[in-house]
């Protein structure tokens, strides 16, 4: 096995995941309905145009929909090569793999500034252990965090929903079925 400098980068922040995860969380959780949320983030990968394209559907959607004001996606773009379709755009930050530290998190502005935000709900929508948005989603400081049920994405979530996170938008629409019954008034 070949090592390259960014799988020795992926390396140190798996590393600094396990130490952070054993350090007890005090996090205050707070669940949210989609009908009372003001504020919305989720996460996701993007590796071609289809993806984007979903994305900025998904942005459309719950806007119309659900009339949440403050909607933001941060996306991780892992492949080498110069991603001319993926534009950042109101609600939509990107991330490439020349941005990230030694440990694997990302040094962008965007992303700090979206880690610092306190979102009502926050939406993991990434299928595979993805060790950046593995961070983001760590030190985030949103109160109710959700994301697809697999056991070792259990110390990440407070909400897990059995479902295939392959195609984003209908994965969102499955999951905002669940948020609008999930604690009614």
């Amino acid at each position: 096995m070949k090592i390259t400098f960014l799988n020795f980068k992926l390396f140190l922040g798996s590393k600094v995941l396990e130490r952070r995860l054993k350090i007890k969380n005090t996090r205050n959780v707070q669940s949210c309905n989609i009908e009372d949320a003001k504020s919305m983030g989720m996460l996701c990968v993007i590796k071609n145009e289809n993806d984007y394209e979903s994305t900025v559907q998904i942005i459309k959607l719950i806007k119309a929909e659900y009339k949440i004001p403050n909607i933001k996606i941060l996306a991780f773009y892992p492949l080498k090569n110069d991603p001319e379709f993926l534009k950042s755009r109101l609600g939509l930050d990107f991330f490439t793999i020349y941005d990230l530290n030694y440990y694997s998190l990302p040094k962008k502005n965007v992303v700090k500034n979206f880690m610092s935000q306190r979102f009502d709900i926050l939406l993991d929508l990434t299928e595979n252990v993805t060790i950046p948005l593995r961070l983001v989603l760590l030190l985030s400081k949103s109160p109710f965090k959700i994301g697809s049920f697999s056991e070792d994405k259990k110390p990440y979530y407070d909400l897990m929903i059995e479902t295939d996170p392959k195609d984003y938008l209908q994965y969102v629409k499955h999951v905002i079925n669940y948020l609008k019954i999930f604690n009614k008034k």
